[in-house]
């Protein structure tokens, strides 16, 4: 690998990640004010996506110790940018992101450096992931190339919508393909000889919903919804088909009532 490390390459697929806000990308002023609001737009529209039930496979978003008088833009500080960020939700947002979401406190440890520039929040990508501004180009790829003690490393980053799809099997997107030859949505379905396929009584829009909060038990994704036991296997790369699972063993059933027990009214 030419002496880089790769270190995403130990990742266990069905593990669990933190997103690392890289604080370096913010060390980087924009040419106009303008591009400094557009971008930082992108990057809390990346925050919002690993927030979401979509991406299954991100515990938390961590962050540094992010100067907020930093200059973002020609004689603009970062903190007059979120003053001004239209919307009281999105500035809410945008300031526990950078101020107070899991906030990293300094520990001993090698620092990441990139261009020249430590950090140390940035060291925890290893095994995890960044959320980068879009600030300068060597923030634009799927990887942030630098150096943890003098080796040479690339940590997984996201500064781009693309990148998320890039990374769609780490950071555990689920996409719901019905099968609807095979389970049909008002009753059991016999095909083949001997065979039944079980009724999918969910819309798209709410086996979706159900798939991105299935969970993992002996290799398969199951979920409960309304006193209901839901099987979702998969077809390939992120695609998954469902359908209702009334015959699961018991140790599944007594899982799957813990995990679900706030979401299921019977």
């Amino acid at each position: 690998m030419n002496g880089i490390m790769r270190f995403w390459i130990y990742y266990r697929v069905g593990g669990v990640m933190i997103a690392v806000i890289n604080d370096v990308s913010f060390q980087y002023p924009f040419i106009t004010i303008e591009s400094a609001v557009e971008n930082m737009h992108r990057f809390l529209d990346i925050c919002k996506r690993i927030e979401k039930d979509e991406i299954t496979n991100i515990r938390e978003i961590k962050t540094g110790l992010i100067d907020s008088q930093l200059e973002i833009g020609p004689d603009y500080k970062l903190i007059q940018l979120i003053q001004e960020f239209k919307g009281r939700e999105e500035k809410s947002l945008l300031l526990s992101i950078l101020t107070n979401r899991g906030t990293y406190q300094e520990e001993k440890g090698d620092l990441f450096i990139i261009d020249g520039k430590e950090s140390a929040i940035c060291s925890r990508g290893i095994d995890n992931i960044l959320i980068s501004l879009l600030s300068n180009y060597i923030f634009s790829m799927p990887v942030v190339k630098g150096i943890v003690g003098e080796k040479g490393v690339e940590l997984r980053n996201l500064s781009k919508d693309e990148h998320i799809d890039y990374y769609r099997n780490e950071l555990g997107l689920r996409r719901y393909v019905a099968n609807e030859k095979k389970h049909k949505f008002d009753r059991e379905n016999p095909y083949g000889k001997g065979k039944t396929g079980s009724r999918m009584d969910l819309c798209d829009k709410e086996a979706q919903e159900l798939l991105n909060k299935a969970v993992n038990i002996k290799g398969r994704l199951y979920a409960k919804k309304n006193g209901y036991y839901y099987a979702f296997q998969n077809e390939r790369d992120i695609d998954y088909h469902g359908y209702r699972a009334d015959d699961l063993g018991e140790d599944i059933k007594r899982q799957l009532d813990r995990e679900f027990y706030d979401k299921c009214r019977k």
